[in-house]
């Protein structure tokens, strides 16, 4: 299953709008070749946002850059990343900030909400590569996350993922908002907001796609076991 498929992508969406407009003017219409194009379409929009989130907080980290790269070449081989590479280096060049809502806004009609998911958890991964999430990072991510309809639950769960809280109670708080629940949920609420997580974030959701985009799923859900087992143990 290709990753056109497994968005459900109509043909084509990806000339209309601005991401046609940023395709046209900066890259060439020539990028798309008829082969895989809507896919394409999707790759080059984590370009774009992974741009708009690296220079978030005025400096544009190598690692962040590395990271980028790292994970194009793990997922699309190197020929085709270092492609994307060139492109990636482009946009780091415009100012793409005006285009953010429009191609978001174009991507939520088109993707569905588990590939939104991706979006997120991939850009925070993009911003804690150089061990440090800047306050205007996180900013920036929770922007494009409103834009993709991503509510604020599941942007507090992908950021505490991320985001190191402390130890011991603050730990605690983690894995609750991990889990998508409050402190004072009952046993009943606890378990049922971990079956809905389970529901959510299970590998086999995205049978098919790229190794590495199962491997950002495969993180979060084992992050949800942890959270609901720390939660059990901290009630016992």
């Amino acid at each position: 299953m290709s990753i056109s498929k497994w968005l459900g992508v109509g043909a084509g969406w990806f000339l209309a709008g601005p991401l046609g407009a940023i395709i046209g003017y900066y890259i060439g219409k020539n990028f798309f070749d008829g082969k895989n194009d809507q896919a394409k379409a999707y790759e080059l929009s984590l370009l774009i946002l992974s741009s708009l989130v690296i220079r978030s907080d005025g400096r544009v980290q190598k690692v962040e850059l590395d990271y980028v790269k790292k994970f194009f070449v793990s997922t699309f081989g190197i020929q085709k990343a270092n492609k994307y590479f060139a492109i990636f280096n482009k946009l780091n060049k415009q100012k793409l900030i005006d285009q953010l809502r429009p191609v978001c806004q174009q991507l939520n009609s088109h993707i569905n909400h588990s590939a939104r998911l991706q979006i997120i958890h991939f850009l925070f991964g993009v911003s804690a590569s150089d061990n440090e999430i800047h306050s205007s990072e996180i900013a920036m991510i929770h922007k494009i996350s409103s834009y993709l309809n991503i509510n604020s639950y599941d942007f507090e769960s992908i950021k505490s993922m991320f985001v190191n809280q402390g130890r011991s109670q603050n730990n605690l708080d983690k894995w609750y908002a991990i889990l998508e629940v409050e402190k004072s949920a009952s046993m009943e609420e606890i378990k049922k907001a971990h079956r809905k997580m389970v529901r959510k974030y299970h590998p086999d959701r995205l049978q098919g796609v790229s190794e590495d985009i199962v491997k950002l799923a495969e993180e979060k859900f084992l992050l949800v076991q942890k959270a609901y087992e720390n939660i059990i143990k901290s009630k016992s």
